[in-house]
């Protein structure tokens, strides 16, 4: 039976939709959730990426007319998301122990950190998608947006499961390699004394 060539574009524009956004999203979420695992702790390099893409995003989005394709980017709404990690930084500069670890500031500046990261990052991501992919208004499937967002959620969890039981899957080795801090339950590397 013969299929209708435009359904069959529009499928397959969907499909290269839903596959890139799944995979700029996920990959973007887990290492923030791995290092948050291993170390309990948002890293400073991974806030100030945030903070910088957030930055310019709404900076740029001044400059720019509504466009039909990033409604959500003009909004009110999409420029405070996009504020968030500046407020975040803003809180951080005039507190008297600007840290985001728990242990040594608190719950406010962690829970702080945690919302804007889970927000921000997400939508920077989408920002990122809607401008980079023209195909992204094609993914008109609640249930491909509803799996963007669970698959989004599964790589945080894996993300953040595979950094507790890191020494399930690296040794101290591979932390030192890369230039991280070696956490106290790293599996030490056979035949080393390391």
């Amino acid at each position: 039976m013969p299929t209708d060539p435009q359904i069959s574009e529009e499928r397959e524009a969907e499909t290269r939709a839903f596959m890139l956004s799944s995979i700029a999203i996920s990959t973007s979420v887990f290492g923030i959730a791995f290092f948050y695992g291993v170390f309990g702790t948002i890293f400073f390099e991974h806030l100030f990426y945030v903070w910088v893409a957030a930055t310019v995003a709404m900076i740029a989005s001044l400059f720019v007319p509504p466009v039909d394709g990033l409604p959500g980017l003009i909004s009110w709404r999409g420029r405070f998301v996009l504020l968030m990690p500046t407020i975040l930084m803003a809180w951080l500069y005039f507190s008297e122990n600007p840290s985001l670890d728990i242990a040594s500031t608190g719950w406010f500046e962690w829970a702080l950190a945690l919302v804007v990261v889970g927000l921000s990052l997400p939508y920077l991501l989408l920002v990122l998608i809607m401008v980079a992919i023209p195909d992204i208004d094609q993914l008109k499937q609640p249930k491909l947006r509803s799996a963007i967002l669970g698959i989004c959620l599964a790589t945080v969890a894996a993300g953040y499961a595979i950094g507790t039981y890191h020494y399930r899957f690296i040794t101290c080795h591979d932390f030192e390699v890369s230039g991280n801090f070696l956490p106290n339950n790293c599996l030490k590397a056979q035949g080393t004394s390391r």
